[in-house]
């Protein structure tokens, strides 16, 4: 709702009538692989259990590259009866790429530190 600046928060499916000061917010997520940003526009959040892969490129330490293809699973805990803990599903504009920049960024420093022999055996 605009006008009152309160945003509305159903769980479905569900037949919702919009009030005449109402508009769907159209959530702008990253796609694709490697993860590209605004990909995939959508009125929905599913809360899964739900994935995502990812393709990112890592450098040991005696500079040989390679590229990982990494699979992701999450879920989201909600307590549907609580407005505030409804709201936080919208808190981050972008989860998917925001997760898949994070792990990737842990995973680059781990292997940064390793030469390629040692992490090819383990």
């Amino acid at each position: 709702d605009y006008k009152e600046k309160c945003a509305r928060v159903i769980f479905g499916p569900d037949l919702v009538m919009l009030g005449p000061d109402e508009q769907f917010t159209q959530l702008s997520l990253s796609g694709g692989k490697p993860k590209k940003p605004h990909q995939i526009k959508s009125l929905c959040l599913l809360l899964g259990p739900d994935f995502c892969t990812d393709i990112i490129t890592i450098e040991t330490s005696d500079h040989a590259r390679l590229s990982l293809q990494l699979s992701y699973n999450w879920h989201f805990t909600v307590d549907k009866s609580d407005p505030a803990d409804a709201a936080k599903l919208f808190s981050v504009p972008d989860f998917v790429g925001d997760l898949c920049k994070a792990i990737a960024s842990r995973i680059r420093g781990a292997v940064s530190s390793v030469q390629f022999d040692d992490f090819h055996k383990n």
